[in-house]
């Protein structure tokens, strides 16, 4: 069951008092500026569960090192090994496709028929961009089809969720399954708005569509309280909401993941065409594209810099795990899977390209860093971003992707005082017992920074971020020149 609703009320907090502890600093960590190296040191941190790594651009060197060559858990910060090396091996000016293809004739104005609707991995297909795609097949003179429509999600594997995902994750829109044809980032909106007093609340889905049955059991009345349940039932997915709303409350919306993607986004399709006019009382089914089809149309997506740039900024683990698996398809072969991806990005990114060795400390379970198996040191992922930096073809893509403090993205509200605003792009991470913090800033002496924090096993977030933010200050602050 996932709560559905903030609710609203205020829950008070308390903590005990903490000890401060000195710390006992690793053998490896480089010689600093008196202070910096236990900037980062805060009660509730585990010394040995904690890695840093800071290189100066300008001179190439460690400034400050803490266990740099340790795997520790990176949470979202494996996005900045994903996303690297999608730009560095697809290129920013790559665009994902989405194609229909049928293996009918057209006879006037009807297609007799299947039509097969191809998908290539795209993590941004909307249902804008199928309305399109449906509009297209109409003003070419189709306006009826007898035949099927095929959903075909086989450019990937099978296997929806990434290694080591837990079961806690639910119906959370975070942890939206993976297709090679998805759509909407493979959720769907839940809105909930008050009915009449005494009465059930008014539940709607969208984008509408037939893949979902709704089980209505709440009440208008009292306080928001409101729960969702997504389960399987007879090949559709059952919403069932509980609760009450207030019959004053404004309409709710909640983002919730969905079973089976590729099926929805055909039954999604099979909607827009008939939106668009096209007679179309055909079944939907999953498949394979045969050979012998010829292509309809076809939907593209934004170029790659802009989808890392919502990758990055917003952390969307969907985009991440698209990518490492059409990476895979496309150097390894059909069907494309994570660990096909894991080896790309391993042997073709890092070693060839970056030039981190073998054992270079990462190993990769998924693309976005959700589960916590991932491993990666804050020595390579500080080089990957020094490496990518130094890339004309793809560095600013790449840097630009990243959220600016006390601006955008998830660092909109953080490291937003004066002194740091803008100074710093970065990509946060955080899943229960990890939080980092990696990317690059700019000192007050116009130097920049590349930057790795990564904290594991702590006893309080709070306390791994207010590391991270008292190290940027003082990062801020530091000179290579006395």
């Amino acid at each position: 069951m996932l709560h559905f609703f903030k609710m609203r009320s205020f829950l008070i907090l308390t903590a005990g008092v903490l000890p401060f502890l000195v710390l006992p600093v690793s053998a490896r960590t480089a010689a600093a500026p008196s202070g910096l190296q236990s900037a980062w040191m805060q009660p509730g941190l585990s010394a040995a569960h904690t890695g840093i790594q800071v290189f100066s651009l300008k001179t190439g060197k460690s400034i400050l090192a803490h266990n740099a060559e340790i795997p520790l858990m990176p949470a979202s910060n494996m996005k900045l090994v994903t996303s690297a090396a999608a730009l560095s091996l697809l290129k920013p000016e790559f665009r994902f496709k989405t194609l229909v293809y049928t293996n009918g004739r057209v006879q006037g104005n009807t297609l007799n028929g299947d039509l097969y609707l191809k998908g290539l991995g795209d993590p941004e297909l909307t249902d804008e961009r199928l309305s399109q795609l449906a509009s297209e097949i109409r003003y070419s003179g189709i306006q009826k089809i007898n035949g099927k429509l095929i959903a075909d999600d086989q450019y990937f594997d099978q296997v929806r969720e990434g290694r080591g995902w837990k079961k806690t994750y639910g119906a959370s829109a975070y942890s939206a399954q993976i297709s090679a044809l998805s759509l909407n980032r493979n959720t769907v909106n839940v809105w909930v708005r008050p009915g009449q007093p005494g009465q059930a609340a008014e539940i709607a889905l969208e984008p509408p569509n037939q893949f979902f049955e709704i089980v209505n059991n709440t009440r208008t009345g009292g306080r928001t309280r409101l729960q969702i349940a997504r389960t399987m039932n007879g090949g559709k997915n059952r919403v069932t909401v509980t609760g009450s709303i207030s019959p004053q409350a404004r309409p709710e919306k909640e983002a919730i993941n969905l079973e089976n993607p590729a099926l929805y986004t055909g039954y999604v399709f099979k909607h827009q065409l008939q939106k668009a006019g096209i007679v179309f009382t055909g079944s939907v089914t999953q498949g394979k594209t045969p050979s012998g089809v010829y292509e309809l149309g076809r939907t593209e997506s934004r170029p790659l810099r802009d989808i890392v740039g919502e990758l990055n900024k917003h952390s969307i683990n969907l985009i991440a795990e698209n990518l490492l698996k059409y990476m895979g398809a496309l150097f390894e072969g059909e069907p494309g899977s994570s660990a096909k991806g894991a080896k790309v990005v391993q042997e073709k990114f890092l070693q060839e390209m970056v030039g981190l060795g073998p054992k270079n400390g990462i190993s990769m379970a998924d693309g976005s860093g959700l589960s916590p198996l991932n491993r990666v040191t804050a020595d390579s992922l500080a080089k990957i971003l020094m490496y990518m930096q130094g890339q004309f073809d793809v560095g600013v893509d790449y840097i630009s992707s990243l959220a600016i403090s006390g601006v955008d993205g998830t660092l909109h509200t953080r490291l937003n005082s004066p002194g740091l605003k803008r100074r710093i792009r970065a990509k946060t991470g955080f899943i229960n017992g990890v939080s980092s913090l990696s990317g690059y800033l700019q000192t007050k002496n116009n130097e920049t920074l590349v930057f790795s924090f990564l904290m594991n096993h702590f006893t309080g977030v709070y306390a791994a971020r207010a590391s991270q933010d008292n190290l940027c200050a003082r990062l801020v602050n530091w000179s290579s020149t006395p």
